[in-house]
């Protein structure tokens, strides 16, 4: 687990040695002084950092505390990853991703997108080097994709960006792959498989869970699961629907979850997509071209090429909010929602179709800064 920096400004009557038994006693490493400002830069446990904000708030001999944020040049307007289909992914241009990279955190963090799917192929070279956790739940023999859709959702969310291979994924580089098989090598899964997986990235403190799957049946399993990641602080977005009516579909109806639908270059809703109350944002579903396995799969999508779906509009809301969490490391789940949620584009269809709008990552970057 990282560590994160803290601004610990005191009083100027506070000696050297009173402030070194301020940190002591709250366990904080100092790692950068600023004498002229009575200001020392400490690090804390990322875990820790809200108790050890509170704590220093407390001591009356801390005039204030606060996050050391990161600042970037204002030169950067957008950020073009080399990757040689940057071109054909016109769902990261039309949520502005470019330009949200220019604001973001891009590099390597400890953060984890949970990919509940069919899996993700082992090998991959735009894939497999993210790929930090495997575990199957189905009665497949593999871990591996055989159906093929795993590996596309992954790549949208999380694909190895600017390494002059297939395309780039929308959390760019920050994210971590997790590959966790609830769905069989048919595309069918059972609840307590999908319940299995929620549960499993939960407790391994995963801080996205991308479910492009569901089903129009309720399941109280299903949403227990949901709660259970939720209250301990998990993400969780999940498809629409691709039956083109308002009815409810699960997991993607329940209170905790970001539900996405899909619309197209234009921004019309998808003519496939589920809508209505229960759906909150939409993302990018039409010819949304992304990593397929490099070995046969039943959808015959070989190494990167383009899928329709709310199951891929799913994922572009998962990798941004992955790299609202890299960027913005103290942010809470719900905070994150907001951020992503309160910052969308208001294309045809916002507050009838879906509650919100489409997503926009580089709105959603400048809002979270504010949350």
């Amino acid at each position: 687990m990282a560590d994160q920096r803290l601004i610990v400004g005191f009083y100027p009557n506070i000696t050297k040695e009173e402030r070194k038994e301020v940190h002591d006693l709250l366990g904080a490493n100092v790692v950068q002084v600023i004498d002229q400002l009575h200001v020392e830069v400490v690090t804390v446990p990322a875990p820790q950092m809200d108790i050890s904000i509170a704590q220093y708030s407390a001591n009356p001999k801390v005039r204030y505390i606060e996050v050391d944020r990161n600042v970037h040049t204002t030169g950067c307007r957008s950020i073009i990853p080399n990757d040689p289909n940057f071109d054909l992914q016109w769902g990261l241009e039309k949520i502005m991703a470019p330009e949200a990279w220019c604001k973001a955190v891009t590099t390597p963090t400890n953060i984890a997108i949970a990919v509940l799917d069919t899996g993700i192929d082992q090998d991959h070279p735009d894939l497999s080097a993210k790929v930090s956790r495997n575990v199957n739940f189905t009665s497949s023999p593999t871990v591996d994709d055989i159906y093929g859709h795993g590996t596309h959702v992954a790549g949208i969310a999380g694909a190895i960006t600017d390494n002059e291979l297939f395309g780039a994924g929308v959390s760019f580089n920050t994210a971590n792959l997790w590959n966790l098989k609830v769905l069989g090598d048919d595309g069918v899964g059972a609840f307590s498989w999908v319940a299995a997986g929620i549960v499993d990235a939960t407790d391994a403190r995963a801080t996205v869970i991308n479910m492009s799957l569901g089903s129009s049946f309720d399941s109280q399993l299903l949403r227990d699961a949901v709660v259970y990641a939720w209250d301990r602080g998990v993400v969780i977005v999940a498809a629409a629907g691709n039956d083109n009516t308002n009815a409810p579909f699960f997991p993607a109806a329940y209170e905790n979850v970001i539900s996405v639908a899909a619309t197209d270059q234009n921004d019309e809703k998808a003519s496939f997509s589920n809508f209505g109350d229960g759906v909150d944002v939409a993302a990018p579903g039409v010819g949304i071209y992304s990593t397929c396995p490099n070995h046969a799969n039943v959808l015959g999508c070989i190494n990167f090429g383009p899928l329709n779906g709310t199951s891929m509009a799913t994922p572009f809301v998962a990798g941004l909010a992955a790299l609202i969490k890299a960027t913005f490391p103290i942010l809470s789940n719900q905070s994150i929602r907001l951020a992503i949620e309160s910052s969308t584009d208001a294309v045809p269809g916002s507050g009838v179709l879906y509650q919100f709008g489409r997503i926009n990552a580089n709105s959603a970057l400048l809002n979270a800064g504010t949350v």
